[in-house]
């Protein structure tokens, strides 16, 4: 019997120095990555070294773990903490490496050996800082190797990053919103309109002018959800000493938080409702606050797109704020920007 030849899909990077392109997000709580025929993954930052030899050997772990240079780290004690932080040093340390690393080698396949074309996002009010994208660039360019390892499944995984695009985060936004998963093409009409972008992470406030197919402006602000979860965590340690609300960290108080407003501790359940509408609220009018203080003018905007977790946390609040028609909570919000980066690397 005559076997039939395997005909192999042209890449569309034919041509190209790179193999594939991708998208990530290394925020200060969660881990975005998206990549072709839109494969995606989100999950928290929680990446920590490992130093128990006994764990290091038997890997008999519940926890997905890695790696890179002989070190072992692991993803998914909520406890871990990652290189969250508002300070620029984070983004050349071994910490941001290893989890933008794990990042790709997450949501690549066995044996592929990819060249990399990797699109990736600063906040506004650092992305105008040369020397913060020259150092992402010398952090992440290069070839690497790393096992993933589950019980006793484990893969070696090597890429070779060969380009980092930097750009403000915003921009992730503004390009997913104005892509057309029809034609595949970026909506030239909407890329001509003026549009504000709003987007409100763990742990900053970004803002993007878009008009006439370029970035006009961008705002930064040090306001995020991190505030939110530690203002509310203050006034319920105020309240309820007792609970010991303190001793969650942000990540894991946020987590709680999203899942049930009534938060069990060793010391009992505490309903928290009446907390996270307070600073819920106080979190949102801070936003527009800002936001309007830029002394923009409003009127000219088509679009106000709002995006990031925090948009879709304060959204009651933010929408009676602005009170305006022309205000769109962006679709899949906290996935938006990294669909963008990873669209802008199409083009």
């Amino acid at each position: 019997m005559k076997k039939e030849k395997k005909t192999s899909e042209k890449s569309p990077y034919e041509g190209k120095n790179y193999t594939k392109v991708v998208g990530i997000d290394v925020a200060n709580s969660t881990i975005k990555v998206w990549t072709d025929n839109e494969k995606n993954l989100k999950y928290r930052n929680t990446i920590k070294e490992i130093n128990d030899a006994g764990l290091v050997y038997s890997f008999k772990t519940d926890y997905q773990m890695y790696v890179y240079n002989k070190e072992v780290y692991e993803v998914g004690d909520i406890a871990a903490m990652g290189s969250g932080s508002r300070a620029k040093g984070r983004y050349d340390s071994n910490a941001f490496k290893i989890e933008a690393l794990i990042g790709i080698t997450s949501i690549l396949e066995p044996n592929t050996k990819e060249k990399i074309r990797l699109v990736t996002g600063l906040p506004s009010s650092l992305a105008k800082n040369e020397a913060i994208k020259e150092a992402i660039k010398a952090n992440l360019i290069g070839e690497h190797t790393l096992k993933s390892v589950k019980w006793d499944q484990v893969d070696t995984i090597t890429f070779e990053i060969v380009e980092v695009i930097v750009v403000p985060q915003p921009l992730g936004t503004l390009y997913n919103f104005v892509y057309d998963s029809t034609t595949k093409e970026l909506n030239q009409k909407y890329l001509a309109q003026r549009a504000l972008v709003v987007d409100i992470g763990w742990g900053s406030l970004d803002l993007a002018v878009l008009e006439s197919f370029r970035v006009r402006g961008t705002f930064g602000f040090d306001i995020g959800v991190s505030d939110y979860i530690s203002d509310l965590q203050e006034d319920v340690n105020n309240k309820y000493p007792e609970a010991s609300i303190y001793t969650l960290n942000p990540h894991e108080l946020d987590l709680a938080l999203l899942e049930s407003e009534v938060v069990e501790t060793p010391f009992g359940k505490y309903d928290l409702s009446k907390f996270v509408e307070k600073h819920k609220a106080i979190q949102a009018k801070r936003v527009h606050e800002s936001t309007m203080g830029l002394g923009l003018e409003f009127n000219k905007f088509y679009r106000i797109i709002l995006t990031g977790g925090g948009s879709l946390q304060y959204e009651k609040y933010l929408k009676e704020l602005f009170n305006d028609p022309r205000l769109i909570i962006q679709e899949n919000a906290v996935m938006a920007n990294v669909r963008g980066f990873y669209l802008l690397g199409q083009f």
